[in-house]
């Protein structure tokens, strides 16, 4: 592989940091001789011996700055002002690992006029939300779309049993429920509210709103957590995703 040549400009800036050290560095040698000399005794002699070893060293500082520390430092800068960037495009606004505390939910609620929900079941998130949800389906222009796994399905219902700890009877019933639920949230004159079932397992919960999104994974322990890697996620590559993977999902799913 063939090496990336250093600019010429850096050869220079190099080079004349190297000679510029290295006169500051003679000079404090010639010093630090003339503070040993007879004639140098008493006053002149500490003055030229601290001089010329203040010289010495700053010299040997500069070059060994210029050559390592100075490198080093702009890798490291560099590196940060690129993840920076990657964050930027990815559209990340917030990272944590409780998403049901951490997450500013109502300020996602807030104004909202599409939701789109894709989960197992979040009893708890829901029931944490029922009254926003609702605040939602009331308004006439809004769409809470609702992607679940279809409980009609044993080999989706055994994989979440196994997911979860629980017994395949327990899924569907607590899925059934969460049918029931979110259609629940449909009110006369309001906005539409869709439940879909889809057979097939899922890789991640998403929760997005207009044009925000909140997606966290799951866990591959066998036991409910709350813990989990959660993003919050406004526009950008990562919420382009989410939003094609919701339009997947809703291709594959059937309206209850």
């Amino acid at each position: 592989m063939r090496r990336k040549r250093q600019p010429i400009e850096s050869k220079v800036t190099s080079l004349a940091t190297v000679l510029i050290a290295g006169a500051i560095f003679v000079v404090g040698l010639v010093l630090m001789y003339l503070s040993v000399q007879r004639w140098a005794e008493g006053t002149w002699e500490a003055f030229l011996g601290q001089v010329g070893g203040l010289l010495v060293a700053s010299g040997l500082l500069t070059v060994v700055w210029d050559l390592f520390g100075r490198r080093s430092f702009a890798t490291e800068v560099l590196a940060k002002a690129k993840l920076s960037a990657d964050v930027v495009e990815s559209g990340i606004t917030r990272v944590t690992d409780q998403y049901l505390d951490d997450v500013e939910w109502s300020d996602l609620f807030e104004g909202a006029a599409h939701i789109d929900i894709v989960v197992a079941y979040a009893n708890t998130w829901r029931n944490t939300h029922r009254q926003r949800l609702e605040r939602v389906a009331r308004a006439k222009d809004s769409r809470i779309r609702v992607f679940l796994p279809d409980p009609d399905d044993p080999q989706t219902m055994s994989n979440l049993a196994q997911r979860f700890d629980t017994t395949p009877e327990s899924v569907v019933a607590k899925i059934n429920e969460a049918i029931t639920e979110y259609k629940s949230l449909a009110q006369p004159g309001g906005g539409v509210v869709e439940v879909y079932v889809r057979a097939g397992d899922a890789l991640f919960s998403a929760y997005r709103f207009d044009g925000r999104a909140v997606l966290t994974l799951y866990s591959h322990g066998r036991e409910r957590r709350t813990s989990v890697p959660t993003w919050v996620l406004a526009g950008g590559e990562l919420f382009a995703f989410v939003r094609q993977e919701i339009d997947a999902i809703c291709a594959q799913s059937t309206l209850r």
